[in-house]
């Protein structure tokens, strides 16, 4: 690792059993997080992303989900390597998540304060007193107003901004040094997801955290990140600095994602779609994953998967076309 590294995740293999036998949900995925900075994972529906962040953690149902192989290496620590009550002091401490929906998330039977308030007393060993008092004062750091009565309430008794907003509080109750944020506009509407990302982009400021960014979400990418990992199948299929990656894609699936986003300097009937679907974990094709849904592929792509291979500048792609792809003059 290198001394600004923060997590640095090698070769991770994480897999489901199902009744065809284990099918590989994430696969040999490499990316490092750096301290204080924002990487975003984006990717269609199924890619692995969410799967990623859970393993981060540790938190894959086990059945039918295991991590199989890899490492996963926060400050020097391989966290598949530690105890269950090691990380029990981890989660929430040292990294925290915020999930995709808070509605299901927090628990329907307990005020957003006493919940808040649990994070203190586990990790700090405060007193329920001084940890509600904590849970008022981080309700109000998030921006939620009248907190002292907020605190007091159930989930249900909130908006989705609200109750996106308690997560947040949760999340950051105990300074995290890495966020995990899954997807954290969802199901918003856009004026409260602006808040959000602002709120979450203030906070990061404040606190000198990095975030792990998982989106489908490229507007969001662009105004939030300076690093981006695209997935695909599973795989990382391409990786580097939100400019470069949005001036000039590598990756003929990154591009055919940039091209979808509306833009108001064009008039199309249509927006571009990536043809084919994605395939499933247990039926990949040969080759390239890709392949079948590519404009540009080749017998080689058909025969050959491609590895993660650096292009310099801190711009990686798993493409057999990355090297030529690379001279292009973008599509966005």
């Amino acid at each position: 690792m290198q001394q600004d590294d923060l997590l640095e995740i090698r070769g991770l293999r994480t897999s489901f059993q199902t009744e065809e036998g284990p099918v590989p949900a994430v696969h040999g995925v490499d990316l490092t997080i750096r301290r204080g900075e924002t990487l975003a994972v984006v990717g269609e529906s199924g890619c692995g992303k969410s799967v990623t962040a859970l393993s981060i953690l540790r938190l894959i149902p086990s059945p039918p989900g295991r991590i199989e192989a890899g490492q996963i290496i926060f400050e020097g620590r391989d966290l598949l390597r530690l105890s269950e009550e090691e990380m029990r002091r981890i989660r929430g401490n040292e990294i925290a998540m915020i999930f995709q929906e808070p509605m299901t998330s927090l628990n329907p039977v307990f005020t957003v304060g006493d919940q808040i308030a649990e994070v203190f007393m586990f990790h700090r060993g405060m007193s329920r007193r001084d940890a509600l008092e904590q849970a008022v004062e981080m309700l109000r750091h998030v921006g939620i107003p009248a907190p002292e009565r907020r605190v007091r309430e159930y989930p249900h008794q909130m908006s989705g901004g609200m109750r996106q907003r308690v997560m947040i509080a949760m999340a950051l109750a105990c300074h995290p040094k890495l966020l995990i944020a899954d997807e954290p506009t969802t199901a918003l509407d856009v004026t409260i997801q602006a808040q959000i990302l602002d709120l979450m982009r203030r906070l990061k400021e404040e606190l000198g955290m990095a975030i792990l960014l998982i989106t489908h979400d490229l507007g969001v990418v662009a105004e939030m990140a300076e690093r981006v990992v695209v997935m695909y199948a599973g795989r990382v299929v391409e990786e580097g600095d939100v400019y470069s990656i949005f001036r000039n894609p590598v990756h003929p699936y990154t591009e055919g994602l940039l091209r979808s986003i509306p833009r108001l300097d064009e008039d199309r009937e249509r927006l571009p779609a990536i043809e084919g679907t994605v395939p499933s974990p247990g039926q990949l094709p040969r080759g390239c994953p890709f392949h079948p849904r590519c404009p540009y592929a080749t017998d080689t792509c058909r025969e050959v998967e491609p590895r993660l291979e650096p292009l310099g500048e801190g711009r990686y792609a798993a493409c057999h076309l990355a090297a030529e792809r690379l001279t292009g003059e973008g599509v966005v």
